[in-house]
Order: C-alpha cells, then sequence, then structure tokens
C-alpha cells in the first residue's frame, strides 16, 4: 500500500526535470534584467525627460532623469543622477552624495552614497500622487554642489482582483516582461504537478486492470 501511494522513479525524474527547466529559466531571465539595468545605469543620461540643474561657480552639471517614465505609487521609481564637467562633460569622480525626496509633508533621506564614476541611482517608493521634490547634494573635498528636481506621480486607480497590476494613465508598461513571468511561473509549476498527477492515475488504472 505504501508503494502504491509513492511516484515512481520514471515521475519522479520528470518533476525534477520540469522544476529545473523552470529554475534555469528564472535564473536566466533575472541575469538578463540585471544586466540590461546595469548598463543603463552607467551613461550620460539623454532624452526630452532629462532634467539639469547647472552650477556655474564650480563648473558642475547634473542630469537627472527617473523611470518609469510614469511613476506607481507603492512600486520602485529608480532615480537616476549624472554629474559632470560643465567644460568637458567628463564624469566627476570620487565623491559622495545625498538624495532628499519630499512632497512638502514627507521626507525621505539616501545618505552617504558613495559615487566612483559619476553615475549614480537610487530607487524610492512614492506613497501617493501629485509633485514631488528631488533634492541632490554633491560632495567634493572642497565644495557641495545642491540640485533640485521634480518628479510626477500621476493619479491611479488602486489595485483589484481584475487588474492586480495597475498602471498610470497613458503609460507604457515597461515591466510587462515582470507580469508576463509572475503568470507563467505558477501555471507552469500547475501544469507540471497536473502532469505527473495525470500519469500516476494512468499508471494505477493500468495496474488494476492487470
Amino acid at each position: 500500500m505504501l508503494n502504491d501511494s509513492l511516484p515512481s522513479s520514471s515521475q519522479v525524474y520528470d518533476i525534477i526535470i520540469v522544476g529545473t527547466s523552470i529554475t534555469v529559466f528564472s535564473i536566466m531571465f533575472i541575469i538578463t534584467t540585471t544586466t540590461a539595468t546595469q548598463h543603463l545605469s552607467y551613461a550620460h543620461l539623454y532624452g526630452n525627460r532629462t532634467q539639469e540643474w547647472i552650477n556655474s561657480r564650480d563648473g558642475i552639471k547634473i542630469q537627472f532623469t527617473y523611470q518609469p517614465e510614469k511613476p506607481i505609487i507603492d512600486t520602485f521609481t529608480e532615480l537616476k543622477f549624472s554629474v559632470q564637467n560643465l567644460t568637458t562633460g567628463d564624469h566627476l569622480k570620487e565623491f559622495t552624495a545625498r538624495v532628499v525626496v519630499t512632497n512638502g509633508q514627507r521626507l525621505f533621506k539616501f545618505e552617504n552614497i558613495t559615487v566612483p564614476d559619476g553615475d549614480f541611482s537610487v530607487k524610492y517608493l512614492f506613497p501617493d500622487d501629485g509633485t514631488h521634490q528631488v533634492i541632490s547634494r554633491i560632495n567634493e573635498k572642497d565644495s557641495a554642489t545642491l540640485a533640485s528636481f521634480n518628479v510626477f506621480v500621476p493619479h491611479q486607480a488602486a489595485p483589484s482582483i481584475l487588474n492586480p497590476f495597475p498602471s498610470s494613465p497613458g503609460a507604457i508598461d515597461n515591466n510587462i516582461a515582470s507580469k508576463v513571468m509572475a503568470v507563467l511561473f505558477p501555471a507552469a509549476a500547475l501544469i507540471a504537478i497536473v502532469f505527473v498527477l495525470k500519469n500516476e492515475f494512468r499508471s494505477r488504472h493500468k495496474r488494476v486492470k492487470q
């Protein structure tokens, strides 16, 4: 009776193969996504949404942008900064930074950010919609440069069962791959379980006939 309730070695092998395939695919997806993010983090910032702050006295230009284009409440938004020499356009090197995010009522600080090569980013969860101010402070050996930028978080519907991933109105969904994977992985696991149980049922049915 005990042996009949246990899966056969071939069924265990099927489970291992399916589980391994799902795990490998997940790892490949994560590595690909992480690599793409790292490549985007270390370069000058371009595009119509890029904001600039120029300090002519110290010869510094600070570029700022954020991703996604239309932030979603309680979902990480990446705030990207590029600090450059105003004359040459080269990245400033070896400095520390501080970033403050506020909507006039709440305030959050990112302290003691070490920046080796001019570009850095932080991730922030905006708690509500509206205009938020992002203040950066660049600390060099002999000077400190303050800069101020704006992030607008549009009003959006609350998540529901039928729409668990609400997007900002008119926004291009940059997280579509993540959402597809969030549905695909549980579905793949469910299919694997059904496949194994179906084979088990067939095997038992054949033994009964015999």
